[in-house]
């Protein structure tokens, strides 16, 4: 806070602001003194926030300083600062509004992917447990051909090498365990080619 001598605290508004105008800091650092608490507390009475009200009006100061050269005032400096301060308050109001229902919209989204995910993991599991079982059904032979091939990524040559069988075994019995999982109502819809 720089307190203002010169004379500056008894001169009018309209006065000080020509003075701003013209680079003046203390005829600004008078206005500000004049209008910082009854801006304050006019913020301060519609928004319950002490800290929102503070930063409000340190923004309306700031974009009045910056604005200096282009700000035409045809009212009283009072009217005009009290105008300003009540068109802040309604964008925060339209502001808040704003992150308020996106907000909402994000929580419900979010709450709709975590459904939809829960929705897809009980799928994902459910048809693991269907293929798993459908697997653990085949006869022992059929079972290991049919998983050194998917799982190992084994050839058939080289099931049949480490299995003992021929080629042709080894293509009928991942033919058969193909056959079963396709017959299998809840993974019939499922590529297991």
């Amino acid at each position: 806070m720089i307190k203002n001598d010169n004379g500056y605290n008894q001169l009018p508004d309209e006065e000080l602001f020509l003075m701003v105008k013209n680079d003046d800091k203390r005829a600004f650092n008078e206005i500000y003194e004049r209008y910082r608490m009854m801006l304050k507390d006019k913020a301060e009475k519609m928004l319950d926030s002490p800290q929102l009200a503070e930063d409000i009006v340190q923004e309306l100061f700031l974009n009045l300083y910056n604005r200096r050269y282009q700000i035409d005032i045809q009212v009283s400096l009072r009217s005009y600062l009290s105008k300003a301060i009540k068109f802040r308050i309604l964008n925060e109001f339209r502001s808040s509004g704003v992150r308020t229902s996106y907000q909402k919209e994000m929580n419900t989204r979010h709450a709709s992917t975590i459904s939809e995910n829960n929705c897809y993991d009980f799928e994902v599991k459910d048809l693991n447990y269907s293929i798993q079982c459908s697997i653990d059904a085949l006869p022992d032979k059929c079972k290991t051909a049919f998983l050194l091939s998917r799982t190992e990524q084994l050839s058939y040559k080289d099931i049949s090498g480490f299995m003992g069988i021929s080629v042709s075994t080894v293509e009928k019995h991942i033919s058969k365990a193909l056959k079963v999982l396709k017959s299998n109502p809840r993974i019939s819809d499922f590529s297991t080619n």
